[in-house]
């Protein structure tokens, strides 16, 4: 699913990341959520694996994210969409490398009980 229309974008995401102050120690002494942008994104699953091997029964849904292009987005950034939480699995990427749309792979974990 490499092409990609303006109209396809029709999900609102936050982006998210971490502001972080450390003291001479490199102990966190205060880390704060703040906003990098509202977007429109086309958001959907790519995998979902069910763990059933672990005491936790953590369940994984991974999702491809697809913006406008942006080089504002860190690896350790994190998505919000739906009220749910979406952390990068890799730094994001120029999709098609026409500097259109950057593309990031997500995932989401549930925990068992919490779908």
């Amino acid at each position: 699913m490499n092409k990609v229309k303006i109209a396809d974008l029709s999900e609102r995401i936050i982006v998210k990341y971490f502001e972080t102050e450390r003291d001479e120690y490199g102990n966190i002494l205060r880390r704060e959520e703040k906003e990098r942008c509202r977007v429109w994104a086309q958001v959907y699953a790519l995998t979902a694996k069910k763990n059933d091997a672990q005491p936790e029964r953590e369940n994984k849904i991974t999702y491809r994210v697809t913006i406008r292009y942006r080089e504002d987005i860190k690896p350790d950034d994190e998505i919000e969409w739906r009220r749910r939480r979406l952390k990068l699995l890799s730094p994001p990427f120029n999709l098609g490398g026409q500097k259109v749309y950057t593309a990031m792979d997500c995932e989401e974990a549930i925990e068992d009980g919490a779908t």
